[in-house]
Formats: structure tokens, C-alpha cells, sequence
């Protein structure tokens, strides 16, 4: 049974109970005690989403390919500069990925443009991203001390309103990261093509350990993508399937007999939605930061490296990249350290903050967070 089915049943049986005339108060508010685990189990039992340790564990590693991988893009083109030959062993041999396999330095020219274009693209995905997603803790806070002090007709008037900003930011700013997954998977093809050619055509192995670097930053740009959007999705049910839909059915009861009822179910949603939201927008402030100091700047004035004629000033250049890409990974590097241990300590206090701030927030306080959202 799929997840629209289950929900559908689920609130076809809520509906009755609630709306029933035949039920007396007692079974009525025994049922109304239930739901929370009906609620659970129908959760457990339709979601079957991937634990993100992966992501949380690697992410500081997946961001650093963002300036690693410029720094090896770049020493590759140099060394494409030094000659130019067929990728074909064979003149009836074919190829799927490269567009024209009978010129080495087309193609890494080719592989340069489709990165930058990817690399741009997303790093003006993820500035918005992280924009969007900056302001989407305090709404949901703001929804929760709506169902805990607003009276029925603020409740009435400024739920779904909220509901559906939440649904706006949501849909916005997570399905971007569903996006790239087409484009990131071709360039990881081009990548696997072109290092399965290179080797049969040339005896320069500086050639081959300068894809195989690419092909494995590439690689861990590929995994950074699918973890991502495997969170967003996951984010995304939770939010439109699960936190909307608690608060669909329990509007129809009467609020004030069931205010911490409602705060109990939404509170654990809400932690675990914040969480993710958390997450990815750290790993998208971090791969902005990383993109706007060094890798934007190297991959859009990388164009002539492919065109240098002079050895020395090939010799130069490659040692230069190698001796800068050190300091720079180190202090990134230090940077997603000091981001990855907030967001744990974050973690460890949220609930906490949750409590305090329900406790603390007056009326007033109510009404200038919703003027404000």
C-alpha cells in the first residue's frame, strides 16, 4: 500500500471519529490518545527514507571537491596544452560521451566547459538555497506558538497562510536540488569514457593521473548531489506529507482541548525537520564560501591554459596550482570543521531551545512573529 493510501485511509478513520455523534466523550477523547501512535506507526511504516549519516559524516569532504576540483581541472588543461592526438585507437572506433574523439584537447575543452557550466549553475542554486532556507526555523516556531497561544480565529486566519508560505519556501528552495543530478551523471560518464581511452593512445601517464584526479573529485561531487537530494526529498515529504497533514487533521477538533496534544506531535516533526534544513543549508553556505574565494575564480579564467605554448611557462603554472591548492584546502577544510561542530552542538540543544522558547514567547511576541511571516 503507497503513501497517498495509507494517508488517505488514516484520515478517513480520524474524520469519523471525530465527527462522529455517536461516540461519547470518553471513547472519543481515548481515541483522540491513540493517535499519536497511529500516527508513528502509519510514519514507520510508509517511510522508508535513508539515514543521512552518510551525508553528515562526509559532507566536509564532498564540499572540499568544489576547490579541489578546480585546482586539478585547471593543472589537467595545462597539460593538454602540450599536444594534441586522437583518442581512437582504431579510425571505426566510436565513442558515446565525447564529441570529438579525434582531438584530446578538444574534448578536455569540452570536459572544461561542461564543468564550469555545472559548477556556476549550482553555485547560483545553492546561494538561493541557503537564502531561502535562512529564515525557515523561525517560521516553524512561529507555527508552533501559534497552535500553542493563538486563540481559534488567529488560528483560523494565520495557519494556513503560514502552511502555504512554508509549502512556497519548501518547493523552492528544495527541488533545486534535484536538478543537476542529469548533467552531474553525464560529465561523470565523459569522465569514465575519456579514462578509459586515454591510456590506450599515449605513453605520457601524466595525462592519465591527471583524469584519474578529476574522475575522482567528480566522483565525490556525484555522491555530494545524491545525498543532497535524497535529504531534500526527505525534507520535503516530512514537511508537505507529514507536518501540514498532522496539522490538517487536528484543525478540525476543537484546538484548546488538544493544544499540547498537537505541540507534542508537531514538536518532534519540527526538531526533525529543522535538522535537515540545518544541514543543508551549512553544506550550502559552505560550498557558496568555497566557490566565491577560489573556485569560481579558477574555473572562469581557465580558458587559455589550454592554449600555453611555452614549457617553462607550463612548468610554472602546474607549480604554482600544486603549491597554493595546500593552504587553501587546510583553511576550508577548518572552515566546514568549525560549521560540522556547531550544527552537532545545535543538534544537542535544539529541543531544549524548542521548550524554551514556547515557554518564554508571550502573545505579543506572537503577534509580531506573524506580522514579520
Amino acid at each position: 500500500m503507497n503513501i497517498a493510501i495509507k494517508i488517505l485511509v488514516f484520515s478517513l478513520w480520524l474524520f469519523d471519529i471525530v465527527n462522529s455523534g455517536t461516540v461519547d466523550n470518553s471513547l472519543a477523547e481515548e481515541s483522540i490518545l491513540n493517535i499519536k501512535s497511529k500516527i508513528l506507526l502509519n510514519r514507520n511504516s510508509v517511510e522508508k527514507k535513508p539515514d543521512d549519516h552518510i551525508l553528515v559524516e562526509q559532507w566536509q569532504d564532498y564540499v572540499l571537491a568544489n576547490a579541489i576540483l578546480a585546482n586539478y581541472l585547471n593543472i589537467l588543461m595545462v597539460h593538454a596544452s602540450k599536444s594534441d592526438f586522437s583518442l581512437l585507437k582504431e579510425s571505426n572506433d566510436c565513442t558515446t560521451y565525447i564529441k570529438n574523439p579525434n582531438s584530446f584537447r578538444q574534448t578536455i575543452s569540452q570536459l572544461s566547459d561542461n564543468i564550469r557550466h555545472i559548477l556556476l549553475d549550482l553555485y547560483k542554486d545553492l546561494n538561493h538555497i541557503q537564502i531561502g532556507l535562512e529564515r525557515f526555523p523561525i517560521h516553524l516556531k512561529t507555527i508552533l506558538l501559534l497552535i500553542k497561544k493563538g486563540n481559534n480565529d488567529s488560528i483560523s486566519i494565520y495557519l494556513p497562510k503560514l502552511l502555504k508560505k512554508g509549502e512556497n519556501i519548501v518547493n523552492e528552495s528544495l527541488f533545486i536540488l534535484k536538478n543537476p543530478k542529469i548533467k552531474i551523471e553525464q560529465v561523470k560518464d565523459l569522465l569514465i569514457e575519456l579514462n578509459s581511452l586515454i591510456s590506450n593512445v599515449t605513453p605520457d601517464i601524466s595525462f592519465t593521473l591527471q583524469i584519474e584526479d578529476v574522475k575522482t573529485q567528480w566522483t565525490l561531487f556525484h555522491d555530494l548531489f545524491t545525498q543532497l537530494s535524497i535529504q531534500a526529498e526527505n525534507a520535503i515529504n516530512d514537511f508537505l506529507l507529514q507536518f501540514n497533514w498532522i496539522l490538517e487533521q487536528f484543525i478540525q477538533l476543537n484546538i484548546n482541548n488538544y493544544r499540547d496534544l498537537i505541540i507534542n506531535l508537531l514538536k518532534l516533526k519540527v526538531i526533525e525537520i529543522e535538522r535537515t534544513i540545518d544541514l543543508l543549508t551549512i553544506i550550502s553556505q559552505t560550498y557558496v564560501d568555497i566557490s566565491l574565494e577560489y573556485a569560481n575564480e579558477k574555473i572562469i579564467s581557465n580558458t587559455h591554459l589550454i592554449s600555453i605554448s611555452d614549457e617553462q611557462e607550463r612548468k610554472e603554472i602546474i607549480k604554482q596550482y600544486r603549491y597554493e591548492l595546500q593552504p587553501i584546502a587546510v583553511k576550508f577544510a577548518r572552515l566546514a570543521l568549525t560549521r560540522h561542530n556547531e550544527f552537532l552542538q545545535r543538534i544537542q540543544n535544539r529541543e531544549r531551545i524548542y521548550e524554551d522558547f514556547l515557554n518564554e514567547m508571550s502573545e505579543n511576541d506572537l503577534n509580531l512573529l506573524l506580522t514579520i511571516n
